[in-house]
């Protein structure tokens, strides 16, 4: 009988030994480490054992001391893929792959995925993540609401077994979360993770680059006025980003909306403080949750905003539709993009239910701003009529390697694109001169007819637009819209 009890006490401890939530991959500084996060029943020493793709050799990070909290850094070069396994309270999982990001700065391709508002619906978010799986993005950014009751622990356990458990996306796939009203700045989630850290030294709110582009992460659920720690962060991270001619766009995110259409609505307070700060530095788009919905704004003073808290959550409506909706949209969701080095271009596709792409975006880098530079002398532009109401025509006669021309907005945001064909004069006479075939380069004409609307032919508002053209110069030609 003796026997028989060790036996099934032995058998007890066993079950109980190894890693019981985890790894969870996070970053700091995500082109110079990414941390395995993981949990185990016992105290214990863990390790990470951990390789550059395809043949560097492998490299092992141990814990400093015993613990049942487990935080291994993994030290790599700068966007490249690596490979690795953890080890722990005789346990042992992996291998998996990751990719680090690319130094700040560094002109790459990239994608990524965001959404938010998890909380109760387990299957809904089990299909998002499925979906999101199938953009194989490098990261993903949550803007919050991960759990309905963040002072539950085993809410958090279950957030965390959904992306390690049930799927295997948080081992190979870093997230950045902002904190929402249900996460109640727990403890709990910050025990899980490992995030940039801010200058007051947490990590509440924070902001990390991936390359070209910047990334703001926004605490909605403390402290945000002009006297606040975040507030000073937060001034002086976006003026600093502002003027960094590595940054290609500012992309912050938040919890509560700064523009909603839903049932929340706009966060008026917090508009008051931060607002004017996105504006004045320029920010390119803010992605924002909170209300279970989907809706992209037109530009408010030129930054753009989307909510996308269709992670799981119960769905709420867009309940008024505002003059600043630009689409709206009731279900889960989640949002792709697809960043263009070549082009500087940054591109959204909103994924519904079903995985089909029902809106989408595109932006242009900000950096072509709104001060005029000169054209080459065998190029020349000009629109007729000018100013104008409804429409004008736009003749440019030059090089045949221009196709097509960009309108931007006085701010640097984009507007539209439109392609180049022939004009008047194309073939057989310019100039008074006659020609067989195509005349010289420099004296090609082409034209493009803009309606005064956006991408997506919606219209544009009364101002002054400026020129860009395909070979990447910036045209000193203004375009003046009266309507």
């Amino acid at each position: 009988m003796k026997t028989t009890i060790i036996v099934f006490f032995l058998i007890a401890l066993s079950a109980m030994a190894g890693i019981d939530r985890g790894p969870v991959l996070s970053a700091e500084e995500p082109h110079r480490e990414m941390v395995a996060n993981f949990r185990t029943e016992n105290l214990c020493f863990g390790e990470v054992h951990y390789r550059e793709l395809p043949d560097g050799g492998w490299r092992i990070a141990t814990d400093t001391c015993a613990d049942t909290l487990h935080y291994l850094r993994m030290l790599i070069h700068p966007y490249i893929q690596c490979e690795y396994f953890v080890r722990a309270d005789g346990d042992s999982l992996g291998p998996y792959t990751y990719w680090t990001a690319p130094a700040p700065g560094e002109a790459v391709d990239f994608n990524f995925c965001a959404y938010g508002d998890t909380r109760t619906g387990l299957i809904e978010h089990w299909v998002v993540i499925d979906h999101i799986m199938g953009c194989d993005p490098m990261f993903v950014l949550a803007t919050g609401d991960m759990v309905e009751d963040g002072e539950d622990t085993d809410d958090w356990d279950l957030y965390f077994a959904e992306l390690c458990d049930w799927h295997n996306i948080a081992q190979s796939v870093p997230y950045f979360y902002a904190m929402g009203n249900h996460d109640d700045e727990a403890q709990h989630f910050y025990n899980a993770v490992t995030l940039p850290q801010n200058t007051e030294g947490n990590e509440a709110y924070y902001s990390f680059d991936w390359g070209r582009i910047h990334f703001v992460v926004i605490n909605s659920e403390i402290a945000y006025d002009d006297l606040s720690p975040q507030y000073a962060f937060l001034s002086g991270d976006l003026a600093a980003a502002s003027v960094n001619p590595d940054y290609d766009f500012i992309i912050p995110m938040v919890h509560r909306p700064f523009y909603s259409s839903g049932y929340h609505g706009r966060e008026e307070e917090m508009a008051g403080y931060l607002e004017p700060l996105l504006v004045a530095n320029r920010v390119d788009l803010v992605l924002q949750g909170h209300d279970h919905m989907y809706e992209r704004t037109y530009p408010q003073d030129g930054v753009r905003y989307i909510v996308t808290g269709g992670g799981g959550a119960p769905p709420s409506p867009v309940f008024y539709w505002y003059d600043w909706t630009a689409y709206g949209y009731n279900l889960y969701h989640h949002l792709d993009f697809r960043y263009d080095a070549s082009e500087a271009k940054l591109s959204m596709y909103m994924h519904n239910y079903s995985d089909d792409i029902v809106d989408s975006l595109i932006l242009y880098s900000t950096a072509v701003g709104a001060r005029e530079s000169s054209l080459p002398e065998e190029i020349t532009i000009s629109a007729y009529p000018n100013p104008f109401n409804s429409s004008c025509s736009i003749i440019v006669r030059g090089s045949d390697a221009i196709n097509r021309i960009r309108i931007y907005d006085i701010s640097g945001n984009f507007v539209k694109e439109l392609p180049l064909n022939p004009g008047p004069g194309a073939t057989g006479h310019i100039f008074g001169r006659g020609f067989l075939g195509q005349p010289p380069a420099a004296m090609r004409t082409l034209r493009a007819d803009w309606d005064a609307s956006d991408t997506f032919g919606n219209p544009v508002s009364a101002g002054i637009y400026l020129i860009r053209i395909s070979n990447g110069t910036v045209a000193a030609y203004k375009l003046v819209l009266l309507k």
